[in-house]
């Protein structure tokens, strides 16, 4: 290959004639064209009458494969340097190149059918589970069409709104059947699953909290964070994917009436969606807690150690208080306040007169339950502990499972998320009643 006059030529190197056409190098690696009207080198576009369309560097080098040229992606057909057009499948990646100026296509397209498809920054067509946006959607692993309906997944249901597209998370109403879906997607709870029925039997005689009034206050939120006592056993990362249901899921009643009076939840630590959807672990049970008031959609589930910050910085939702406070405030404390530390968390009903409190919480022992601490300088023998044994002891597993109503020193323990009144109001003056008396107005007993 020669520059004359500007312009580069290619000589045979046997005869010396000029060569036109598509010259390919020795090694193979580097094709160039030659215009068949004056053997000169092509650079840039070249379209035949075929519509077939090339591209050449400035050194004549002709492109393979995925180039970026200007502000737009073309796909060369790696032998033959034909730019591509339709869909292009490269190793597990499919990209699509519309037809009339060969550009790799970003974003959403629609068919002519209405199937919708969604391909990424890179051209990458989306395939399965793809959160796009705020949104998550399911895209068909072999065709890449966005599904509307029910779609299984690994032996789960989700269910994806026809006209949007997107996963449903929350209650619905579907065909006349309302279902609860985790916040990732996974339906948990159907009302014409004909097994919630047979649960309901079993925790039929237990006491029943109050009915909420969807109104924000203390008396609802723990009104709400009861439902779960004897009725969800602990599972570790339970609740994670449930953060966003409201009421209590039959899958947890199911799993509660599965198991023996041995119950070891070591036995349950895979973290398989599956199986954390058998159960509640502390910190799975008050971010559930939370929504059960909230009622908006949104997870409120972190690691305990997190939830004062979490809860404080970010939602806004309290304030929180050290030990230290708590020592110099005669370790008051009040119903609805979180205790939290790196290792647990636990919501407070009420303090007693001895200044023993009544909590609710999830516990390896045996799941949701109500108990009681001792009094802050440690006698176990306090109110609390005892008006736990007479809540707990009317509950159907109570004789079954490991339920402890005493639950250690917990106000001398961790700290305590406290709730603006802004975020929680207290029409009932619960923050002026005993425990004994919060409680007798939430079972009614």
């Amino acid at each position: 290959m020669k520059k004359i006059g500007g312009k580069y030529y290619y000589f045979d190197i046997k005869t010396g004639y000029t060569k036109r056409g598509f010259v390919r190098s020795a090694n193979g690696a580097v094709v160039r064209y030659f215009q068949p009207s004056n053997y000169t080198m092509a650079k840039g576009w070249l379209k035949n009458a075929k519509g077939q369309k090339w591209y050449f560097a400035s050194d004549g080098k002709m492109y393979m494969g995925l180039k970026k040229i200007g502000k737009y992606y073309y796909y060369f057909n790696p032998s033959t340097g034909i730019a591509a057009s339709g869909y292009v499948n490269t190793g597990n990646e499919t990209r699509y190149f519309n037809a009339k100026y060969k550009r790799m296509v970003s974003g959403w397209t629609k068919s002519a059918k209405g199937e919708l498809r969604y391909f990424g920054s890179n051209g990458v067509m989306a395939k399965g589970l793809t959160k796009v946006g705020s949104a998550t959607y399911y895209f068909d692993p072999s065709t890449g069409i966005a599904a509307g309906g029910w779609v299984t997944i690994s032996g789960n249901k989700y269910y994806f709104d026809k006209s949007s597209f997107k996963m449903v998370t929350g209650t619905k109403s579907i065909d006349g059947v309302t279902y609860t879906f985790s916040s990732t997607g996974v339906m948990t709870y159907s009302s014409g699953d004909s097994s919630n029925s047979s649960n309901n039997a079993y925790f039929a005689n237990d006491p029943k909290p109050v009915e909420q009034t969807g109104i924000k206050t203390l008396k609802n939120y723990l009104a709400g964070a009861l439902k779960p006592v004897g009725q969800a056993l602990y599972i570790w990362g339970g609740g994670w994917y449930d953060s966003t249901r409201i009421g209590v899921s039959p899958t947890w009643q199911s799993f509660y009436l599965s198991q023996t009076s041995s119950y070891n939840y070591n036995n349950y630590r895979d973290l398989s969606t599956a199986n954390r959807a058998k159960g509640l672990d502390c910190s799975g049970f008050v971010g559930w807690a939370a929504q059960q008031v909230m009622r908006n959609g949104n997870s409120y589930t972190v690691v305990s150690g997190e939830i004062g910050s979490y809860y404080k910085n970010t939602l806004k939702w309290g304030t929180y208080v050290n030990q230290n406070y708590l020592s110099k405030t005669g370790w008051k404390v009040y119903p609805g306040d979180i205790g939290y530390d790196d290792g647990h968390t636990w919501i407070i009903l009420g303090q007693c007169s001895d200044k023993s409190a009544v909590i609710v919480h999830s516990t390896p022992n045996a799941g949701c339950q109500i108990a009681g601490t001792c009094t802050p300088d440690g006698d176990y023998d306090s109110q609390a502990v005892a008006l736990a044994n007479k809540y707990m002891s009317r509950y159907a597993g109570f004789k079954k499972y490991t339920y402890r109503p005493s639950c250690g020193n917990y106000i001398r323990r961790g700290n305590y998320m406290r709730w603006y009144s802004s975020t929680l109001s207290d029409p009932d003056n619960f923050k002026n009643k005993t425990a004994d008396v919060i409680l007798q107005e939430l079972f009614g007993f």
